[in-house]
């Protein structure tokens, strides 16, 4: 099983060939218009990458906001302060949604109270990006950040040498916990970490 040893931990961006990106991207349509929910930190390259789609990008550091809220709040529910963070007009409807490497810092309870608040905004059909280590026993103690170079390459970059749990989502309860969604696609990467590709198939109504 692969630890994470802080010495060993290279803070410089790494460059990869993301099987999942190529395969959340091949569906869609330079004619089509697309809204875009990314739940990680503003990175110019993502933008960037982002405006060569006919596309309305919404950004959101869910993570640091979550986590100071919940600093700051202790009195309030989990269920409150994601209902508050993930609020958006009753229009929105998202057609890609960008996770990153969130669902490692939240235990299942929080998992699941976050695809349901995501759910309220997803289509029959929308996709969501996720990277899941599920038999890591440890972290970085921040989400890394995820540069998008091109169609087929990302750079990850580790903002810490300190170290935490990781929640070890298995792949047999995803199921459970991302109700709604189900696996279009996944591939495991070299250093334990799995891309998944969700698509959601609950309310065709939406």
């Amino acid at each position: 099983m692969t630890r994470i040893n802080p010495e060993d931990v290279q803070l410089s961006p790494a460059a990869y060939t993301s099987l999942g990106l190529n395969a959340l991207l091949r569906p869609l349509k330079s004619d089509r218009k697309y809204r875009i929910l990314d739940l990680g930190p503003a990175l110019g390259a993502n933008v960037e990458f982002w405006s060569q789609f006919y596309c309305r990008l919404t950004l959101d550091d869910f993570y640091s906001d979550y986590r100071a809220r919940m600093d700051s709040e202790p009195e309030t529910s989990r269920e409150r302060l994601l209902a508050d963070l993930l609020s958006f007009d009753d229009q929105s409807v998202f057609d890609v949604i960008l996770v990153w490497d969130l669902f490692n810092y939240l235990d299942p309870d929080e998992l699941l109270m976050l695809v349901r608040q995501l759910s309220r905004w997803c289509r029959q059909g929308t996709v969501l990006f996720a990277l899941i280590s599920s038999f890591l026993p440890n972290i970085p103690s921040k989400p890394t950040l995820f540069r998008i170079l091109d169609r087929e390459r990302m750079t990850y970059q580790v903002r810490t040498r300190e170290t935490r749990p990781c929640a070890r989502h298995l792949p047999r309860d995803l199921a459970r916990l991302l109700a709604g969604f189900e696996v279009s696609c996944s591939f495991l990467l070299r250093n334990g970490t799995q891309e998944y590709v969700f698509t959601y198939m609950g309310d065709s109504q939406r």
